[in-house]
């Protein structure tokens, strides 16, 4: 009876050491040598005030979170991640009933440009574009606060894309 029970769960750690399990994250082919980022400083394009410092801050903030690359001084990285934030558009989710130009909802859309660079070759490895959205109300308080916590979260959806561009294969 032990040694039927000692072969079976023989057999069953070799199965389930074979399902593609791993610890850390997961990298795509391009990033497979890389093990240490920097973000450098996204540039603003936009009438938006600090939004280029939000994208910066939550492209190193969710990096980290990951935890399949670590965040070191340009100097040291494999590669460095930068871009700019090309345009935040507002537009009315929800209209007030009684006077349709008077926006109840607002939803502000983030447009970010990005690319990674190869720090040891100058090669750039991936660029592209990421929208994210977030809204606010726009009800009788503090409006320009919860224009500022919606842009807050967009910038912080759109950084996520991007790091999903990395570490998913």
């Amino acid at each position: 009876m032990r040694y039927a029970l000692s072969i079976i769960l023989c057999t069953l750690l070799l199965f389930c050491s074979s399902c593609g399990y791993r610890l850390g994250g997961l990298v795509n082919s391009d990033m497979k040598d890389m093990k240490t980022f920097d973000v450098q400083m996204f540039r603003n394009y936009t009438g938006y005030p600090h939004v280029a410092m939000q994208m910066t801050t939550a492209v190193g903030d969710v990096m980290q979170s990951d935890g399949t690359f670590r965040m070191v001084s340009p100097s040291r990285s494999d590669f460095s991640i930068s871009g700019a934030v090309s345009s935040v558009s507002a537009s009315s989710l929800i209209t007030n009933p009684d006077d349709t130009y008077v926006s109840l909802e607002v939803e502000l859309t983030v447009s970010v440009q990005y690319q990674i660079t190869n720090r040891k070759t100058g090669k750039v490895i991936k660029s592209g574009t990421v929208e994210a959205d977030g809204s606010y109300f726009n009800v009788a308080g503090n409006v320009q606060s919860a224009r500022e916590i919606a842009l807050s979260y967009a910038t912080r959806k759109a950084a996520l894309k991007i790091v999903d561009e990395l570490t998913l294969p």
